[in-house]
């Protein structure tokens, strides 16, 4: 079952799939065949209650996707801070250490250099995995499909209620 259609967003809502599909009036909802028997006003208004159902429903799905992404790119912006520690920590302790030990076998100057590109090489390894985690982060893929549903059903019904109007002039 495709999570972005209107059947998974009926039981997104609460609504089994038999609900979603009869759309029963007690839920506000009619069957579009049936508003030649209903005058203009009435379709407006009904339309304009199943648009208002639709946008609560697709705000509340936005905000859950939201939720979800946001909590994706707190993990990476943690492990991005997590990996900025390891590497200022690691260079404190290991430039002192280590340019000292190298001092014993070669010049000073060339154990400093030597400590500095493996204390900055670490520290990009760790800022590359982060920045990968970063970019799994996306736009609420399925709140953008179910929009454009919704507006296909909009235009869909606009256009039955003009064409039951024009009809009844």
């Amino acid at each position: 079952m495709d999570p972005s259609s209107s059947r998974a967003r009926g039981q997104y809502m609460g609504l089994d799939a038999d609900d979603v599909r009869a759309r029963p009036q007690s839920d506000g909802f009619r069957d579009t065949d049936s508003l030649g028997e209903q005058s203009l006003g009435e379709i407006v208004s009904e339309f304009l209650e199943q648009g208002r159902h639709l946008l609560r429903a697709e705000f509340t799905l936005a905000r859950t996707e939201m939720r979800s992404e946001a909590k994706k790119a707190a993990a990476g912006g943690g492990m991005l801070a997590a990996g900025g520690v390891v590497l200022f920590l690691g260079a404190m302790a290991l430039v002192a250490f280590l340019v000292i030990a190298l001092a014993q076998v070669m010049p000073l100057w060339a154990s400093a250099l030597l400590v500095t590109v493996l204390l900055i090489a670490a520290g990009a390894g760790i800022a590359a995995v982060a920045a990968k985690r970063l970019k799994a982060v996306h736009a609420p893929r399925k709140t953008i499909q179910t929009l454009k549903e919704d507006s296909q059903w909009a235009s869909t019904t606009m256009r039955s209620a003009k064409s039951q109007m024009h009809g009844h002039a």
